[in-house]
C-alpha cells in the first residue's frame, strides 16, 4: 500500500492489469486459430448438407438424424469413459429399465440413477467405492 493514497498503487494495478490483457490477447489469438481451424470441417457439413437438400431430401428431418446421430456418438465416449464399476452400475441400471431404456422416461430414470449413484459415490469416498469391486 502506498502511504497517503486510499492504500491502492495505481503503479501495481496498472502492472497486474497489462499482465492480464496479455493474457487475454494469447487466448483472444488461441481463439481465432481455432475458429480458423474448424472453417474447413465446417463448410465440408454444410457442403453435404446442400447437397442433401439439392437431391430433395427433406433438410430439417436430415438434420435432427445428425443430431441424434452425434448425441448417440458422446453418449458412447462418456460411457467408454466410465470406470469399471461405474459401467456395470450403468450396465445393471439399463438392464433393470428394460424395454421403457429407450422411451424419455427410461432416459430420464437413468439420467437421475447415475446422478444418484455418483453423488453416493463420493459421499462414501474411496474406501467405500472400492468395497463394491
Amino acid at each position: 500500500m502506498r502511504e497517503g493514497s486510499n492504500g491502492f498503487d495505481p503503479v501495481e494495478l496498472r502492472s497486474y492489469l497489462a499482465e492480464i490483457d496479455t493474457e487475454h490477447d494469447e487466448l483472444d489469438s488461441l481463439l481465432g486459430s481455432y475458429r480458423e481451424s474448424c472453417k474447413g470441417p465446417r463448410g465440408r457439413i454444410a457442403s453435404i448438407k446442400a447437397k442433401v437438400k439439392k437431391n430433395g431430401v427433406n433438410s430439417l428431418a436430415f438434420n435432427e438424424l445428425v443430431q441424434k446421430r452425434q448425441a448417440e456418438r458422446r453418449h458412447k465416449k462418456r460411457l467408454a469413459a466410465l470406470d469399471l464399476a461405474d459401467k456395470a452400475d450403468f450396465d445393471e441400471m439399463e438392464e433393470a429399465l428394460g424395454d421403457f431404456k429407450d422411451t424419455p422416461l427410461g432416459a430420464a430414470a437413468m439420467e437421475r440413477k447415475s446422478d444418484e449413484v455418483a453423488l453416493n459415490r463420493v459421499g462414501r469416498g474411496a474406501e467405500a467405492a472400492l468395497d463394491t469391486l
